[in-house]
């Protein structure tokens, strides 16, 4: 019976001192769907993290909004529930209002300008994030955003008459629409697509990825023929557990996120070009614009740009990005430095 009672006691030690068992896992949530770009990037990190860790770290996942909308993840990661998120620039603004600053209207001409600035400001960010309990590990943009519509939009006075869709709560959207005079109709993500079918929308703002993978242009007509600016996303985790991994881990998790994430946002871009062409293809039709009417769509956007002084960032802020685009456009070397 002695003999017995020991080999149970070592097999049980065995059992639950095995690498299975001392595996941390990252449970990470995110609005994306399985089989998307951005899941099958995430499945990368997690299959090349647990094999370079040794099976010590890993992720579980929750993806297509099984934890809810952006506020409700938010929460859940600061009750312990969740370790980490793949966030849009809505969720990001919930945390550190600043960062919307990178989605104002109008602010970029091209993804060149976008890598620069990121690149340039991706320190500060991440210093700012950790003061809030959150560990950047890489940027996840959505892409360029388009109007869909009902009918064609090319200048602000197309908008009179239609129900444009606003994210619910979304402080820049709000200042933008207010600017365009336009009451739109404030949603949860989540209300969108029935909303359509219903008519109690008639117009959206998205990605053409997101317009196709969450089937909102069946319902819509038109989409622009430029976007008005471009929707930044992030993957976070949680301070609090980044900080009980061993610095190795936490270099680790780092590299191969970075590393992964910045071969996404490549992809994302090259899939939203083809997305819009689908669009097209389905029997959308693009809205051509006039130079004048680009003209006064950046003029709103620079109103806006003022407006949010002091209410999501500092003017500091606004005019170090506006001299980092003058210095890019006359003529930086490489882009990769001021």
């Amino acid at each position: 019976m002695k003999r017995h009672t020991f080999y149970l006691f070592a097999f049980y030690l065995l059992l639950f001192t095995s690498p299975a068992w001392s595996m941390t896992l990252i449970r990470l949530a995110t609005i994306a769907p399985e089989g998307s770009t951005w899941m099958e990037t995430m499945h990368a990190i997690d299959e090349e993290l647990r094999e370079r860790s040794g099976g010590e770290l890993g992720f579980k996942f929750y993806p297509n909004m099984t934890m809810g909308d952006e506020k409700d993840v938010i929460r859940k990661m600061r009750l312990g529930q969740l370790n980490g998120a793949g966030f849009t620039g809505f969720g990001l603004g919930e945390i550190l209002p600043e960062l919307r600053i990178l989605e104002l209207p109008y602010l970029f001409r091209d993804d060149a300008e976008i890598d620069y600035v990121t690149s340039q400001l991706t320190d500060y960010f991440s210093r700012a994030l950790a003061e809030r309990g959150f560990i950047l590990l890489g940027w996840a943009d959505v892409g360029w955003i388009y109007f869909l519509s009902d009918k064609p939009v090319a200048e602000p006075a197309d908008l009179k008459g239609l129900k444009v869709w606003m994210w619910e709560g979304d402080p820049l959207a709000l200042a933008f629409f207010a600017e365009l005079g336009q009451s739109p109709v404030p949603l949860s993500i989540n209300d969108v697509h029935l909303s359509l079918q219903t008519g109690l929308i008639d117009a959206v703002y998205c990605a053409p990825l997101a317009a196709l993978v969450l089937q909102w242009f069946i319902r819509l007509k038109y989409i622009s023929d430029i976007p008005f600016t471009n929707s930044i996303g992030a993957v976070l985790v949680d301070r609090k557990m980044f900080d009980k991994l061993s610095p190795e881990l936490q270099q680790l998790l780092l590299e191969i996120s970075t590393r992964h994430l910045r071969a996404l946002v490549a992809q994302t871009r090259e899939d939203n070009r083809e997305a819009y062409r689908q669009l097209i293809r389905e029997g959308l039709v693009s809205v051509a614009s006039t130079e004048y009417q680009r003209l006064e769509m950046r003029a709103i956007g620079n109103r806006v740009h003022e407006r949010l002084v002091d209410e999501l960032y500092q003017r500091d802020l606004l005019e170090r990005i506006r001299q980092m685009l003058v210095y890019y456009r006359t003529g930086a070397p490489t882009g990769k430095g001021e």
